[in-house]
């Protein structure tokens, strides 16, 4: 038992100065990898209630371009009415994707009102994410897009 004390404490040594330089080779890789990461385009997006000033038909078309750019596979499409569920597939947590997302649309004169909501449903609720603030962004920049091109054109 004398004999085996110093090597077992040695060995015990060599493991803590071992994984004390492995813990810090990943530190030195951080940077690195924080370049890659993208943000999260769904940090804190919560469904959306507006109106603007775009006539129905340009909306709906803008709706369709969004909803595609965010992985939605659009199952119901009406001139008022769209509902798409994102792809699932296995990310950070199981189960992450299979939101339910839908576009509302109702005209009020010239304008258009917009309502997009994301249901998450029961299974992975947590590892689902709101994506009707995205959607809605792209929406309208797509359709301010449009409107420069028009100008630009004219």
């Amino acid at each position: 038992m004398r004999r085996l004390w110093p090597r077992l404490a040695a060995g015990c040594a060599c493991l803590f100065l071992l994984s004390a330089g492995l813990r810090a080779q990943p530190l030195a890789q951080a940077p690195a990898q924080k370049e890659e990461e993208k943000p999260d385009p769904t940090k804190g997006s919560k469904d959306v209630d507006e109106t603007i000033a775009y006539p129905m038909a340009k909306v709906l078309d803008a709706a369709r371009q969004a909803l595609a750019t965010y992985g939605c596979d659009v199952k119901k499409d009406a001139a008022d009415y769209l509902e798409c569920t994102r792809d699932r597939h296995v990310g950070v947590f199981v189960g992450s994707g299979g939101e339910k997302v839908t576009v509302r649309l109702s005209a009020k004169g010239e304008q258009t009102r917009v309502e997009v909501k994301t249901g998450k449903g029961v299974i992975g609720r947590l590892a689902k994410k709101n994506w009707s603030t995205p959607i809605f962004n792209d929406m309208v920049a797509t359709l301010k897009r449009l409107v420069a091109a028009a100008i630009s054109s004219a």
